[in-house]
């Protein structure tokens, strides 16, 4: 009887410590996975960020913006524009010059454009002429946010200001990049207003271009766009908000 009673104690205490290495390797095994994944992912799976809420827009490399410094170039035909900006931008102006002649261009920036370069390069097809002229060219990076201006006056230096000599005069409005226009949209034309081409994003949201090139001007295509909002005026078809496309891409 002591035998059987001590056989059984045995198995006993055997079966308690089996069942308890076998709950001890499950919780190594899973204590990792929040409650309710285990499902959802596994090794050697590619993650579905779209599930975790993460949009195209947040995946963009850079700044963490998704908005990298771009170029502009301007020339005469731009003197008394408006143009928009971001701090980083790179303005280009190039204007037409004869220093022969006595004349140049005297050219002055608000404190917010950092000049980089300054350049004059003769007109090529005309070295061997006497007298030829050339370009004027100026870099200026965008330092500093809120409206800045370039203006100059061709003239000679000696020479006061009339009032009558050529001008260059243009406005930058440097807006902060949080407040810019990031979206992935559909191009659609709206039969309004004799026909126009407006964007969609995917959540409804209306935008309407005011630059929107001739390449993007189809209906349903699908863009990822990078835009300043045009809170100035009102657009003319009384459709979404009006933009201006600062860059844009065709997706796929």
């Amino acid at each position: 009887m002591k035998v059987e009673f001590i056989l059984f104690i045995l198995i006993l205490m055997l079966s308690v410590l089996v069942t308890g290495c076998t709950e001890t390797e499950s919780m190594t095994n899973n204590d990792a996975l929040l409650p309710g994944t285990d499902d959802l992912w596994e090794e050697g799976e590619e993650l579905d960020t779209e599930d975790l809420g993460i949009t195209d827009e947040q995946n963009i490399s850079g700044d963490g913006t998704g908005v990298e410094p771009i170029t502009l170039r301007f020339t005469q035909n731009d003197s008394g524009g408006m143009i928009n900006a971001i701090r980083g931008d790179t303005l280009v102006i190039t204007l037409e010059e004869n220093p022969t002649t006595g004349y140049s261009w005297n050219l002055s920036a608000s404190p917010g454009l950092s000049l980089i370069n300054e350049s004059y390069e003769k007109n090529t097809d005309e070295e061997e002429l006497v007298g030829a002229g050339g370009t004027h060219q100026w870099q200026f990076e965008v330092a500093e946010e809120e409206e800045q201006n370039i203006s100059a006056v061709y003239k000679r230096p000696w020479g006061d200001i009339t009032g009558n000599e050529t001008q260059f005069n243009l406005t930058i409005n440097v807006i902060p990049k949080d407040k810019l226009i990031k979206a992935n949209g559909t191009v659609h034309y709206i039969e309004l207003e004799g026909g126009f081409y407006g964007i969609t994003d995917k959540n409804g949201t209306q935008y309407d271009p005011v630059n929107l090139s001739d390449e993007l001007r189809k209906d349903n295509l699908e863009i990822y766009f990078i835009a300043y909002p045009v809170d100035d005026r009102v657009s003319i078809h009384m459709w979404g908000q009006l933009i201006n496309i600062r860059e844009a891409r065709v997706i796929g």
